[in-house]
């Protein structure tokens, strides 16, 4: 079997399929009648209607998850995606649910993260039925529908269905990811408080809605008794920055721009957030108010975690990262900052709460844990890793060996998983970004490497 010329042949009925889900608008969305809203319902019932209509056996649980699969025997091959997407945001080129191609490059929100490479796996596991392939377990794909939030959709899947003897995802990189950092998203709720009559004085700030996106907005409404147009132009020029400021008389709204990256890099991007309190603390706030901020900016001023005390790495997964994703102050001063926090897979992670815990401290404030993954890690000797692994080396020509990274993938949802492509080292990285889109070239040579994949470990 050629699966390289077979792979090949396969891009239109691909870029076909994935339009179908693309053009979907698979952001969650509060709904009585569905778990995530409608337009991920409608992307799972897409999902499992394209299995449908090409022979595989399908099944949607409880509109929560559901899998596509072909295949006989007791064991199963687990292959797991998601469905849905975060917030598509502004300034996109073309519209981010219209998918289009330019240049031999898929524009569209999700084409990176995650349907792209979910239909590119589904893809791999058609070629070999259609090649009248028999496994010897069961392959099964799972598609999620909770991945962007709080994995709701796959934790309910799995305390319905059967969980496999060993899976990947097609969420993140070649050549093979056999550790992903522990993550803990959480809240630190704290008051403020205003005393004397300060020369300028919050009424709000907005700022944030995703704790895994670097935040590419903030916005806060002061109260000034002088004009801040001045102070506040003078400071995005010296800073490199893009904004806004606008007044009625002494009520000025002002926002500041950033650059939103994935929060498992936040040292690539530019915290919106960061950027405002740098500014704020250079005016006339009241002491306390002025003080506890400093504290903030310090203590988020570094994505390595140093300004909280947790500057911790290691040699498997590398160092600790932190992204300040929201912040949120009312006119009564009551203030929720949130945080998304990766920390190595060797940390102890009680060591990292307690850290956490002292910082809220510093503030008069509560640590809360809103969501905390903990650490993934398959030693690199694992069978299933090193065959993983010799397919991709056989395929590409490479000599690659095991890596590690920061971001949450649905392989720590598997008793024994791990991340395996569908970026390679060349891939642009554009998920969660404005204009999100892959290399078509990628995606088919990814269906190539998901087959071998799959024909080596079930034949």
């Amino acid at each position: 079997m050629d699966i390289k010329q077979l792979s090949e042949r396969y891009e239109q009925e691909y870029l076909d399929k994935v339009f179908r889900l693309l053009s979907i608008p698979s952001v969650y969305e509060e709904d009585d009648s569905y778990p995530y809203g409608k337009a991920v319902h409608d992307a799972l019932e897409k999902m499992l209607e394209i299995g449908n209509q090409d022979g595989f056996s399908t099944k949607n649980v409880d509109g929560h998850a559901g899998h596509i699969e072909f295949g006989e025997g007791e064991e199963i091959l687990g292959i797991l995606g998601h469905l849905d997407v975060v917030p598509a945001g502004k300034g996109w080129s073309t519209p981010p649910f219209e998918p289009t191609v330019r240049d031999g490059k898929l524009y569209a929100r999700g084409a990176q993260d995650d349907k792209g490479p979910v239909m590119a796996a589904y893809m791999a596991m058609k070629l070999l039925k259609d090649q009248g392939f028999e496994p010897n377990k069961r392959i099964r794909l799972i598609v999620g529908t909770d991945e962007e939030r709080d994995w709701k959709g796959i934790d309910h899947y799995f305390s319905k269905e059967e969980m496999p003897e060993l899976g990947f995802t097609p969420d993140a990189s070649f050549p093979v990811i056999h550790a992903e950092k522990g993550l803990l998203d959480g809240y630190i709720s704290f008051s403020l408080e205003e005393q004397g009559d300060p020369l300028v004085s919050i009424q709000n700030l907005e700022a944030g809605d995703r704790l895994n996106m670097v935040p590419d907005e903030a916005q806060t409404v002061l109260i000034a008794s002088y004009d801040l147009h001045e102070d506040f132009e003078y400071f995005l020029q010296e800073n490199e920055l893009q904004g806004e400021i606008e007044n009625i008389g002494n009520q000025y709204k002002l926002t500041v721009k950033g650059h939103s990256v994935h929060a498992s890099k936040p040292e690539l991007g530019t915290n919106a957030i960061r950027s405002l309190l740098k500014f704020m603390l250079t005016l006339p706030l009241a002491d306390q108010v002025l003080e506890t901020l400093k504290s903030v900016y310090h203590g988020f001023e570094q994505t390595d975690g140093s300004g909280l005390g947790l500057s911790l790495s290691d040699e498997v997964s590398g160092p600790l990262t932190v992204n300040l994703g929201s912040l949120h102050i009312t006119k009564e001063y009551e203030v929720k900052l949130g945080l998304n926090l990766r920390y190595p897979v060797t940390a102890d992670q009680d060591n990292v709460l307690r850290r956490l815990e002292e910082f809220a401290d510093k503030v008069d404030g509560e640590f809360e844990v809103y969501d905390h993954l903990k650490s993934l890690y398959l030693e690199k000797d694992h069978p299933f890793i090193q065959t993983l692994l010799r397919v991709y080396n056989d395929i590409t020509g490479e000599e690659e060996t095991v890596q590690s990274m920061g971001g949450a993938t649905y392989a720590r949802s598997l008793s024994a998983g791990v991340a395996y492509g569908a970026m390679f080292k060349h891939s642009p990285d554009t998920a969660h970004q404005k204009d999100e889109h892959v290399l078509i070239a990628d995606m088919v040579r990814a269906i190539e490497i998901y087959a071998s994949a799959i024909y080596e470990l079930t034949k």
